[in-house]
């Protein structure tokens, strides 16, 4: 399968999009790819791509979603997801000291002590 090309606009001959990389999907005839585009307006935009390969087409986006324009958050995610993935707990997740919610016993003394 051969490899993703930049895509120019023809009128300047500038890439109007760039691939930013792409990685293997869970099958051989799928990746997913990060693209840079500029819109219409001049606005930069990043995007997710699933590509799929078909036969006489080539590779298409079968799907896209615009990714948020502050990326820093998404990036946190996807290092937890990493992480889990890898078998290792997120920060945050598992191996945590968690306090038990008060019970009624609680909620009795209280009400004693400030009777």
């Amino acid at each position: 399968m051969p490899e993703i090309a930049e895509r120019t606009d023809r009128r300047n001959r500038l890439p109007h999009e760039v691939s930013l990389g792409v990685v293997d999907g869970r099958q051989p005839d799928e990746k997913l790819e990060v693209v840079w585009r500029v819109d219409d307006a001049g606005n930069g935009i990043a995007e997710l791509r699933l590509l799929a390969w078909g036969e006489g087409i080539g590779w298409y986006a079968q799907r896209t979603l615009t990714l948020p324009a502050r990326l820093a958050g998404l990036r946190i995610l996807l290092e937890r997801a990493e992480r889990l993935a890898r078998g290792q707990h997120a920060p945050g997740e598992g191996g945590a000291d968690v306090l038990p919610f008060p019970g009624r016993a609680a909620a009795d003394r209280t009400t004693r002590a400030s009777a």
